[in-house]
């Protein structure tokens, strides 16, 4: 384990210190679209342009990874990230945003192939679980304080856009100047989408219906709170209690995964997501806290399905189809992005706020339904 660790702790890093930007760059955006008076449908295209591009990124990350080399490749996308962010705050109407996003969510994805591929690389199976559960308690405390980072600025204004391009530059930093090499030990092979699922079918679904139920809570998971009325304090709360929560148990969940197996875990957990998202419903005439517990139940459940997915799907493959294979799963869990925000923006609009929840229990339903169908 600590072996592992020695090897991947700098990447670990950077990875955190994305998602503190991209965290604060996806709720800041649904406040501002919200101030900005945009409809629910537009929104939902916004946010959905973002996963078209992070959808992109896998079909060149090989390519990119190949040509540059890890190290290179992550310095390369956190700049294009910065600057589409940075612009946010100066073209500001849902077109612009929604082209915006899909050259943001592109750099990023080819971040996220670069990083994952580096850690499952570096990871034996027996320990896989807490590796990536370490990883994901690092992108889940840095997306909790993301939450925060909303009081310091006025979201009517250029100042958090710039931050949050900051913060994407200085991601970056770790692995530039902490970690020496960087390249895997196979070079990378190709490696089909269709072949990675013949070997881990719940692999992929499961990271497919993670990508669906991540997007929705980040993306309407503010604006289900400003439709209900909350502060801009509340709504960092809201969506802070998630992101702490699902970080709480990262590792607890990461350690059965690998000790009890990783189907089992994934089919558990997301039993349990479809009870929280029906108490979520029940709490939508009950009051700031009740709704407040769903979320920290929602983010306890929801949160950690895309770590274990992944390694589920990692326990199959050979180290030389690691990027072909990181590159397949941050294509399908895109995909799933993409299906969420527009959804749920479909549903919010259709039925109004509560649509939320039952959006989340029916993505809930589905992952238990491929857990108990497929191996």
């Amino acid at each position: 384990m600590r072996v592992a660790l020695r090897s991947v702790w700098a990447v670990i890093l950077t990875g955190g210190l994305v998602q503190l930007a991209n965290g604060l760059q996806t709720d800041l955006l649904g406040v501002r679209a919200g101030i900005e008076q945009f409809s629910p449908f537009a929104i939902g295209l916004i946010m959905a342009g973002y996963y078209v591009g992070y959808s992109a990124g896998p079909l060149v990350s090989p390519f990119v990874i190949r040509a540059l080399g890890h190290v290179r490749t992550i310095w390369f996308a956190v700049i294009v990230a910065a600057a589409s962010i940075a612009l946010h705050g100066y073209l500001v109407s849902p077109s612009a945003w929604a082209l915006l996003r899909v050259i943001s969510g592109l750099a990023i994805s080819v971040n996220f192939v670069a990083v994952e591929s580096w850690i499952n690389d570096r990871t034996e199976n027996r320990v896989r679980g807490r590796v990536f559960a370490i990883y994901m308690v690092w992108q889940m405390t840095a997306m909790t304080i993301a939450q925060f980072l909303l009081t310091m600025g006025d979201p009517s204004t250029t100042s958090l856009f710039l931050l949050s391009a900051a913060l994407f530059v200085v991601s970056a930093i770790p692995v530039l100047l902490l970690h020496r090499g960087g390249v895997l030990d196979a070079p990378p092979e190709p490696f089909s989408l269709l072949a990675l699922f013949r070997l881990a079918p719940l692999g992929v679904l499961a990271t497919i219906l993670s990508g669906v139920s991540w997007a929705v809570v980040f993306t309407f998971g503010p604006v289900y709170a400003q439709r209900e009325g909350f502060t801009l304090s509340q709504i960092g709360f809201f969506m802070g209690i998630a992101m702490v929560t699902g970080a709480l148990v990262q590792f607890p969940l990461g350690w059965v995964s690998d000790h009890i197996g990783r189907r089992f875990t994934i089919g558990l957990m997301c039993a349990a997501g479809v009870l929280a998202s029906l108490f979520g419903i029940w709490a939508q005439n009950e009051g700031v806290v009740m709704l407040d517990i769903a979320s920290a139940l929602i983010g306890a459940l929801v949160f950690p399905l895309y770590g274990i997915s992944v390694a589920h799907a990692n326990d199959a493959v050979q180290p030389s189809q690691r990027v072909a294979a990181a590159a397949g799963l941050v294509l399908v869990f895109g995909l799933g992005s993409i299906a969420g925000p527009l959804a749920t923006g479909w549903a919010v609009g259709a039925f109004g706020s509560v649509a939320y929840f039952w959006v989340l229990a029916a993505v809930m339903t589905a992952s238990v339904t491929a857990a108990v169908a497929t191996r």
